[in-house]
């Protein structure tokens, strides 16, 4: 599925259309997928690109991969080496191996424009952290806060819940999640128990993109519907 071609047009609709989650006028979404290669980065991706009003952080929760880079990368070079913290907040934690806090002399998240563009893709530096040491995303609100204090679209790449329950952790703190389901019949009987995981976790689930479906979002109550 990672060659899967998405339309995302209405997802941006659908996100100002939900109630914000904290001042500043900015917007958290992310996308995530119930099982692996559904095509999540290509689709964050896509949503990214179309997020054309003001400037937009791309997130990748699966920090060691930078996926997410990577992808947009590939549409233009990336920048300098950009501040990774907003307003002084982290987005993750470094802890060593006996599990005491590590605060970081070099910070290993940064921030770096893509081309000319609006974008400003994250990546994780795995060198500058130390020998054996163990990082993982905050699961408080502080860090989407601040980016949306900022007015920037935030839009996050979470690795699929049957590899990573990250999601799961962070998913009420976005305005709005996007399930990304993947074309095959298989796929739905997955991606509605993924709704249902997100939903006890306090998401606000406002929709799906649906690979080879003609309408970009379609309701996960028609997707029930459709495979139930």
């Amino acid at each position: 599925m990672s060659a899967a071609t998405f339309s995302v047009e209405g997802v941006l609709d659908a996100l100002a259309a939900q109630p914000h989650k904290s001042p500043g006028g900015g917007r958290a979404v992310m996308l995530v997928a119930a099982r692996r290669k559904e095509g999540v980065t290509t689709a964050a991706r896509a949503v990214a690109e179309a997020a054309v009003a003001g400037f937009v952080y791309a997130v990748d929760l699966d920090l060691k991969r930078n996926a997410f880079a990577k992808a947009l990368s590939e549409y233009a070079p990336l920048g300098p080496k950009l501040e990774g913290r907003l307003s002084g907040v982290s987005l993750y934690a470094v802890r060593s191996a006996s599990n005491t806090l590590i605060g970081e002399t070099t910070p290993a998240y940064t921030y770096h424009r893509v081309g000319h563009s609006r974008i400003y893709a994250g990546f994780f530096d795995t060198r500058a952290l130390p020998a054996g040491a163990r990082v993982a995303v905050s699961s408080g609100p502080d860090y989407w806060n601040a980016a949306r204090a900022g007015q920037a679209h935030v839009v996050v790449d979470a690795p699929a819940l049957d590899r990573s329950e990250i999601a799961l952790r962070v998913a009420r703190h976005m305005d709005g999640v996007v399930l990304v389901v993947g074309a095959d019949r298989g796929a739905a009987p997955a991606a509605i128990a993924a709704k249902n995981a997100l939903d006890a976790a306090g998401a606000n689930v406002i929709g799906l993109v649906y690979a080879g479906a003609t309408a970009p979002v379609m309701a996960i109550e028609r997707l029930s519907r459709q495979f139930g």
